[in-house]
C-alpha cells in the first residue's frame, strides 16, 4: 500500500536566507530576484535577506543598491524598498532611480514616481528618461514633453546629450500629437549631435507620421544613415496608415529592388495594405514572391494573406492557404470565420467556428465578433444571442462595445426594436458608433422613427461631421414622407458645411483601376457600357424586372430623376466588367457606399442573363450574384 508521504503531489520550492557576509547576499539576491518577480510568495524571504543585509556593518550603498532593485522587483515587496530608501543614510542617484522606475511601471504609481523624482538632490539621463518614458507611457505626453524643457533648463544637465532621454521625448511629441514640440526635438538633436543613432532616427520618422507629417518622415528615412528592413518595414507601414497606398506600395517596391529581402512583418503589413485597398492583383504578386522566398512561411503572414483573400472576395484562395497552414493559429482560424461572415456565407463561418473549438482553441474576443458578425448577416437571432451569452458565461470574456454592436445589429435587422433597446440601456460598456450606425440601419429598413432619431442623436455627438448619419436619416424620414423633416435635415447640413460623400465604383481590368460616379460618360467605353445596359434592361424587362422608383428619392445616391437609376456607378462598373475581363472569371466591383435596392435587384438579373458570377462588396459586406441570386439572400 502506498504511503501518504510517496504523493506525487509537487511542492512548493522554498528559498532559504542564511548569510553572514556580503558576498553570500550578493549570490542570495542573484538565485532570489527571478524566484520574486515570478510569485509574490517570496516577498518573506526577500524582506528576511533585507533584513539580514541590514545587520552587516557597515552596508555599502552597492549592496544596498542591490536590495533595492530585489524588493522594488514586485509590488507587494515595493513598499518596503521605500522603507528602506527612507532609512539610508547616503542614498546615491542609483538609488532613487531604482525606485523611481519601479513606481513609474503602472499608472496608478506615476504620481508617487513624479513626488520621488523631484526629491532626487541629483538626476542623471537615466532619471530624466525614466520620469519622461513614464509620463508618455501612461497617457500625459504633454506633462513628459513639459518635464524634458525643465531637464534642458537645468544647468549642466548630461542628460541634455542622452539620446535615449531624447527618444523618449520624441515618443511624447508622437503621442501628443505636436508636431511643433516635435519639430524642436529634431532641432535640439541635430545641434547636440546626438542624431547618430539609430534609435532617434526611428523615434523622429515616427513621430512626423503621427503628427500627419508623412513627407517629413520620408525625409527623415531617406537621411538615415543606415536602413534596415525594420526601419523600411516602418515607413512603407506609415504610408499605408495615412491612407497613401500608392506611395506605399511603391516604396516597398522600390526597397524590392534595393535589395532589401522582406521578412515576414513586412509582408503581412503589404497584404493588410492589398487587402485595405482591394489590390487584389498586387496581393497575388506578393503571394508569389512570398511563396519564392519562404519568407512568409510563418503563421502571422500567412493570417494576412488568408485576410487578403477574404477581403478582396476570394474565399476559395482563402481556404487554400488556410487549409496549407501546417499549424494555423488563433489568428488564422478568426480570419477564415471573419471571411465567411464578410462575404455572406454564415454557415461556413459557423461551420468552421465549430472545427475551431473542436481542434481545442479558445476564441478570443475578437473570434467572437466574426461570429456574431455571421449571425447578425443570416439573421439568426436565437444562434446569436446564445454565441453572444457563451461569451462571458462559458468562456470568462468580458463583452466589447463590438460584440454588442452585432447584436444590436442582428436584431435591429430582424426588427426586434424592444429587446435591442433594453440591451442598449443595460450595457456594460459605452455604445460605440458602429453600434449606433447598425441601430440606424436597422431602423432604415423597418422605417422606425423613434429609434432612428435617438440613434443619429447620438452618431451627431460622437462624429458630427459625419454624412452618412444624416442622408441615412433623411431617407427614413423619407421612406415614410416626412419631407418636411427631410428637408430640415439637408439644411442642418447646408449650415455646418456638410456634402454627402459622391457615391462611386471601381473595378480592376488588365492593368489599371476604372473608376466610375454616377451618370458617369467619361470613360473611353462609356458608349459601349451604355449601349451594353441599354440591351440587358431590354432582357431584364421581359423576365419581369419593374424598376423600384422609391429609391430614386432617398437612395444612398440621392439620383433625382428616374431614368437615372438605371446609371449607378455599380452598373456602370458591372457593364464594363463584362465587357473587358474574360467570361470564365467573376466580375469583382467595389463601392465606397452601400448599394441601393434596385441596383441589388438590378445585378441579380444581370447574372442570370449573361450567366456570369457578379461580386460587389459595398460599404458592408460581399453580395456574391449567380445565377440571379445573391449570397445575402436579400437580407442585407
Amino acid at each position: 500500500m502506498r504511503s501518504r508521504a510517496a504523493s506525487p503531489r509537487m511542492k512548493r520550492p522554498s528559498f532559504s536566507v542564511s548569510v553572514t557576509t556580503a558576498s553570500q547576499v550578493h549570490d542570495a539576491i542573484d538565485r532570489l530576484l527571478p524566484l520574486l518577480r515570478a510569485d509574490a510568495s517570496h516577498a518573506p524571504a526577500a524582506r528576511a535577506l533585507a533584513a539580514a543585509a541590514a545587520s552587516l556593518r557597515p552596508p555599502s550603498t552597492l549592496l544596498s543598491n542591490r536590495i533595492l532593485h530585489l524588493l522594488s522587483s514586485h509590488p507587494a515587496t515595493l513598499p518596503d524598498a521605500l522603507a528602506l530608501l527612507s532609512s539610508l543614510p547616503s542614498p546615491d542617484v542609483c538609488s532613487y532611480n531604482t525606485l523611481v522606475a519601479a513606481l513609474a511601471r503602472s499608472p496608478r504609481g506615476l504620481a508617487s514616481a513624479r513626488a520621488l523624482f523631484d526629491r532626487m538632490p541629483r538626476r542623471d539621463h537615466f532619471s530624466w528618461s525614466a520620469i519622461v518614458s513614464a509620463h508618455a507611457r501612461h497617457g500625459q505626453p504633454r506633462a513628459a514633453l513639459a518635464l524634458y524643457r525643465r531637464m534642458l533648463r537645468e544647468p549642466g544637465s548630461a542628460a541634455a546629450d542622452n539620446e535615449f532621454t531624447a527618444s523618449s521625448a520624441l515618443v511624447a511629441a508622437a503621442a501628443a500629437r505636436c508636431a511643433r514640440a516635435g519639430r524642436e526635438l529634431h532641432c535640439h538633436v541635430v545641434r547636440r549631435g546626438i542624431d547618430a543613432d539609430a534609435v532617434i532616427w526611428s523615434a523622429l520618422a515616427d513621430m512626423y507620421a503621427k503628427c500627419g507629417r508623412v513627407d517629413d518622415a520620408r525625409s527623415v528615412f531617406d537621411e538615415m544613415p543606415v536602413r534596415d528592413i525594420v526601419s523600411w518595414t516602418a515607413m512603407v507601414e506609415r504610408y499605408f496608415d495615412a491612407g497613401r497606398g500608392s506611395e506605399g506600395f511603391r516604396l516597398f517596391v522600390h526597397m524590392l529592388r534595393s535589395g532589401v529581402r522582406p521578412n515576414e512583418f513586412t509582408y503581412a503589413g503589404v497584404l493588410r495594405a492589398c487587402a485595405e485597398f482591394t489590390s487584389e492583383k498586387l496581393g497575388r504578386q506578393v503571394h508569389g514572391r512570398m511563396a519564392k522566398s519562404r519568407a512568409g512561411d510563418s503563421c502571422f503572414a500567412e493570417s494576412a494573406l488568408v485576410h487578403m483573400y477574404s477581403k478582396c472576395g476570394d474565399m476559395g484562395t482563402a481556404i487554400c492557404v488556410f487549409e496549407a497552414t501546417p499549424k494555423p493559429d488563433l489568428v488564422s482560424w478568426t480570419a477564415v470565420i471573419s471571411g465567411f461572415a464578410q462575404n455572406g456565407q454564415p454557415e461556413e463561418a459557423l461551420r468552421y467556428f465549430d472545427m475551431f473549438l473542436r481542434s481545442g482553441f479558445r476564441p478570443d474576443h475578437v473570434t467572437f465578433v466574426g461570429v456574431l458578425s455571421a449571425c447578425a448577416h443570416a439573421g439568426l437571432v436565437d444562434k446569436g444571442l446564445e454565441v453572444f451569452h457563451s461569451v462571458k458565461d462559458e468562456y470568462g470574456i468580458e463583452h466589447t462595445a463590438d460584440h454588442y454592436a452585432c447584436v444590436i445589429d442582428l436584431l435591429s435587422r430582424s426588427g426586434q426594436f424592444e429587446l435591442a433597446e433594453q440591451m442598449i440601456n443595460k450595457m456594460s460598456v459605452k455604445p460605440n458608433k458602429f453600434l449606433w450606425a447598425s441601430l440606424l440601419g436597422g431602423c432604415r429598413i423597418h422605417k422606425n422613427i423613434r429609434l432612428a432619431r435617438w440613434a443619429a442623436e447620438a452618431l451627431f455627438e460622437i462624429e458630427p461631421e459625419n454624412p452618412a448619419t444624416y442622408v441615412t436619416l433623411a431617407n427614413i424620414y423619407a421612406s415614410v414622407g416626412l419631407f418636411d423633416e427631410v428637408e430640415n435635415v439637408r439644411q442642418i447640413m447646408g449650415s455646418k458645411g456638410i456634402t454627402k460623400i459622391p457615391a462611386s465604383s471601381w473595378i480592376e481590368a488588365g492593368k489599371r483601376v476604372h473608376m466610375f460616379l454616377v451618370g458617369d460618360k467619361s470613360h473611353p467605353q462609356a458608349e459601349e457600357i451604355y449601349a451594353l445596359l441599354k440591351k440587358l434592361y431590354v432582357k431584364m424587362r421581359e423576365e419581369g424586372y419593374v424598376a423600384d422608383t422609391g429609391f430614386v428619392l432617398h437612395d444612398v445616391e440621392d439620383e433625382q430623376k428616374e431614368q437615372d437609376i438605371g446609371y449607378h456607378s455599380e452598373r456602370l462598373a458591372v457593364a464594363f466588367g463584362i465587357i473587358a475581363t474574360p467570361g470564365d472569371v467573376p466580375i469583382k466591383v467595389f463601392k465606397n457606399l452601400r448599394i441601393c435596392g434596385d441596383c441589388h435587384t438590378t445585378i441579380k438579373f444581370v447574372s442570370r442573363i449573361v450567366q456570369r458570377e457578379i461580386i460587389v462588396r459595398d460599404s458592408n459586406r460581399f453580395h456574391h450574384f449567380k445565377h440571379g441570386s445573391c449570397s445575402c439572400r436579400d437580407y442585407w
